[in-house]
């Protein structure tokens, strides 16, 4: 793997984020609009190629806005942040400052004052101006060349620290403790946690968000961070188990397994994702358990957003530099990696040694996937 760019003051970092421009004034074209406001951290740091906006960590909105017309792109803060956004975040982007004193009010008011004509917004903020999140959304793929490097290294980054962590877990411990551990050693590398899952023995029966309490490990255990760098994710979901698996356990792993395996051997250009929800739920029927697709979100396409688990309702299909996030879950089980489908193929950047492999053999279908690891 070539050398994956950190710093936002690159030039393939300015190249790239000039390629998001140019999709969104073809998108402006397109739509019959002059402009799009956008506010959300997530659309933020895409069309700036790995900018981050925030500074309120429980909110979708950042502090600083992008407007982007036709012919002009413009960064509009309150004053308090304009400055550190401008020369941090967008470096060598051109975008034009638009910085306002706090009782000026709200900066999306005034970034409409900007042009006569037509906006659209990806938040919701004044009756006249359209919401286009979920249409920006759209944009954000196929994935450029430097989104699948770094989603590469956020992935392996990812595998590494849960092997690490997998071995450091032992019966007795707290959960907290582990995903305390968890989210330290993510934050080494400057990776964030959008959510954090760390749940033991009846908890991940019973739940299907086990998040991390108090309760002591006694033998199995189910790990999920939903990791974060440059605005991109990477969403893994592992299990441990300290001896011998109950059949119980056994059963739901193997199969979520199974399932997930299939899938990722299927996953091919131009398949529409309708299809891959038919072909879910049918998989789920052969294994033995046709109801468990209701109880829980199927996956679907990440990258900026943590995964968009509804593209399946969309008459939309797979692209090539595209990546997922199929989280298969049956009650008591659970598989997820990062998955890349590049030209080469299925890659799954997450899952390296000394994680165990499962190789399904049940039709002769499906790649190896990680196993349930017994200590």
């Amino acid at each position: 793997m070539s050398e994956v760019v950190f710093s936002q003051d690159d030039p393939r970092v300015r190249m790239d984020a000039a390629l998001k421009r140019k999709r969104v004034r073809d998108f402006l074209v397109q739509q019959n609009l002059e402009g799009v406001l956008i506010s959300r951290r997530d659309n933020f740091a895409w069309v700036t190629s790995g900018g981050d906006n925030h500074v309120l960590k429980n909110s979708e909105m950042g502090v600083g806005h992008i407007a982007i017309t036709r012919d002009r792109h413009y960064l509009l803060a309150h004053s308090m942040d304009a400055a550190r956004l401008y020369e941090e975040q967008v470096p060598g982007q051109e975008y034009e400052l638009v910085s306002l004193k706090w009782f000026q009010g709200d900066p999306r008011c005034a970034a409409v004052e900007l042009v006569n004509g037509k906006w659209a917004a990806d938040t919701t903020f004044n009756d006249a101006v359209p919401n286009v999140n979920q249409a920006l959304n759209i944009l954000h793929y196929p994935l450029t060349e430097l989104e699948m490097e770094r989603c590469r290294w956020l992935g392996e980054q990812v595998g590494k620290i849960l092997s690490k962590v997998a071995q450091e877990i032992h019966p007795g411990q707290r959960e907290d403790e582990v995903a305390s551990y968890l989210w330290i050693e993510c934050l080494k590398l400057g990776i964030e946690l959008d959510v954090l899952i760390v749940g033991s023995d009846e908890r991940i029966f019973h739940y299907r968000h086990p998040l991390p309490t108090s309760k002591r490990i006694e033998q199995y255990v189910l790990i999920h961070p939903a990791a974060r760098r440059w605005g991109l994710h990477a969403n893994v979901s592992r299990s441990v188990c300290f001896g011998t698996p109950s059949n119980e356990v056994k059963r739901a792993y193997r199969a979520a397994a199974q399932l997930e395996a299939g899938l990722l051997e299927r996953l091919t250009p131009g398949l529409a994702f309708s299809e891959i929800f038919n072909w879910q739920k049918q998989k789920y029927a052969e294994l033995g358990f046709p109801d468990e697709w209701k109880n829980h979100f199927q996956g679907g396409p990440t990258g900026y957003v943590v995964v968009d688990a509804l593209r399946h309702t969309t008459p939309t299909t797979v692209q090539v530099n595209q990546a997922f996030d199929w989280f298969i879950t049956i009650t008591g089980g659970k598989v997820e990696e990062l998955t890349l489908l590049s030209k080469d193929g299925v890659e799954i950047p997450s899952f390296q040694s000394p994680w165990p492999s499962y190789q399904p053999t049940q039709n002769g279908d499906g790649s190896g996937v990680p196993d349930l690891w017994v200590l």
